[in-house]
C-alpha cells in the first residue's frame, strides 16, 4: 500500500473570500468544522470542492490559536463527544458563517467508536490552515464546549512558572527595598535604646514624654536654684537671693539716712558756734 500524503488546502471559494475580505476591509468568519469518511477510502481533496465527499459529523469550533513559530497559521479545534461515533474520519473541512467550505484537508484515518462498540472517547479534531492575511480571518468559538489540550496545559504551566518567577523576583526586590529603607530610617533616627525616656520604642511617644517633663518644670524664683559660692549671699534660690538683697538695700538706706542726719546735726552745731 502506497504511503499517503496528508495536507490542507484553501478551496477556490475560500481563497476568493479571503482575498475579497482584504480588499473590502471585512473578515471571513469561520464557524464550524466538518468531518467525513471520504466515502469509505482515502482520496486527494482539490481546490474545486465545495463539500466533503461524505460528511459524518459537524460541530462548532471550540477553540482557536495561532502557531507561535508560524504567525500565518490558524489553528481551529473541535471536539466530537464520546456519545457520538461509529465512523472513520479521513477528511475535514472548515465552514464559514455563510455555509461555504473555506478549507479542506486529507487527514490520517481515525476511527471514532460509539458506545455500542464497548468503548467511548472524545475525539479532538485539529484543523490548521495557512493564510497570508491572518487578520482577515475570524473564528467563532463555541463557549459551551471549551476543552484543554496537552499543549494548552503546557502553555498554561509555562505561564504560571513565569508568573511565579516574576512574583519571587518582585518579592525579593521589595524585601531588599524595605530593608534599605529601614536602615536609612534607623541611621537618621539613631539607636532608640539609648533614650533615657520610659518609652524607648516610639520616637513620638518619647518626644511627648520629654515635652510633658519640660512642661512640668516650675521656673518660679522659689524653684530656681542659685549658686551663692561666688557671692556674699546665703540664699540658695533666686527668690531668697532677691529678698536678701532687698533687706540689705533697706538696711543700707537706713544707715545712709542716719549718717546724713548726723552730718546735718553736726553742721548746724558748727554754725551756731560761729
Amino acid at each position: 500500500m502506497a504511503d499517503e500524503q496528508f495536507y490542507t488546502i484553501l478551496t477556490n471559494i475560500g481563497k476568493a473570500k479571503i482575498a475579497n475580505a482584504g480588499m473590502l476591509g471585512k473578515s471571513v468568519v469561520l464557524e464550524k468544522i466538518q468531518a467525513g469518511d471520504g466515502g469509505g477510502s482515502y482520496y486527494n481533496p482539490t481546490e474545486e470542492q465545495t463539500a466533503l465527499k461524505n460528511k459524518v459529523w459537524e460541530g462548532n469550533i471550540n477553540a482557536f490559536d495561532k502557531d507561535e513559530n508560524n504567525p500565518n497559521w490558524i489553528i481551529a479545534t473541535a471536539c466530537v463527544p464520546g456519545s457520538i461515533g461509529g465512523f472513520t474520519v479521513r477528511e475535514m473541512a472548515l465552514i464559514d458563517n455563510e455555509g461555504d467550505m473555506i478549507a479542506i484537508c486529507k487527514s490520517p484515518e481515525t476511527y471514532k467508536p460509539k458506545v455500542g462498540n464497548g468503548a467511548m472517547k472524545d475525539l479532538y479534531l485539529k484543523f490548521i490552515i495557512e493564510v497570508s492575511n491572518v487578520e482577515k480571518v475570524t473564528l467563532v468559538v463555541d463557549p459551551t464546549a471549551i476543552f484543554l489540550t496537552k499543549k494548552d496545559e503546557e502553555k498554561i504551566l509555562t505561564n504560571i512558572n513565569k508568573l511565579d518567577t516574576k512574583i519571587d523576583t518582585t518579592k525579593t526586590e521589595l524585601t531588599s527595598n524595605i530593608e534599605t529603607a529601614k536602615t536609612e530610617i534607623n541611621n537618621k533616627i539613631g539607636d532608640t535604646t539609648l533614650l533615657e525616656t520610659t518609652d524607648k520604642t516610639n520616637i513620638v511617644s518619647a518626644l511627648n514624654e520629654v515635652k510633658t517633663s519640660v512642661d512640668s518644670i516650675e521656673t518660679t524664683a522659689e524653684k530656681t536654684s542659685y549658686n551663692n559660692v561666688t557671692s556674699n549671699l546665703t540664699a540658695t534660690n533666686v527668690q531668697g537671693a532677691i529678698d536678701e538683697i532687698v533687706v540689705k538695700q533697706n538696711s543700707l538706706n537706713t544707715e545712709v539716712n542716719g549718717q546724713r542726719a548726723k552730718g546735718i546735726t553736726i553742721a548746724n552745731n558748727l554754725i551756731d558756734m560761729i
